[in-house]
């Protein structure tokens, strides 16, 4: 599971993507607000806009003898 945070710029067509977060920059609660508080003041309303995105992933180990035939 991580957060990303996407900041976009205002334009004439509206906002369009500036930049965004890797994704293992943010994996924890208590990490995301500190960013995203960094980032508000960085970058305020309402010339740019930010979006915050919470992806869960899961994994599936897999034997490597089981690709050997």
């Amino acid at each position: 599971m991580y957060y990303e945070i996407n900041v976009a710029k205002k334009s004439k067509e509206g906002y369009r993507h500036f930049f965004a977060t890797a994704k293992r920059s943010i994996t924890l609660l208590v990490d995301l607000h500190k960013v995203y508080k960094a980032l508000k003041a960085a970058f305020p309303e309402p010339e740019y806009k930010i979006d915050i995105t919470k992806w869960e992933e899961t994994g599936h180990g897999i034997d490597p003898k089981s690709l050997i035939q």
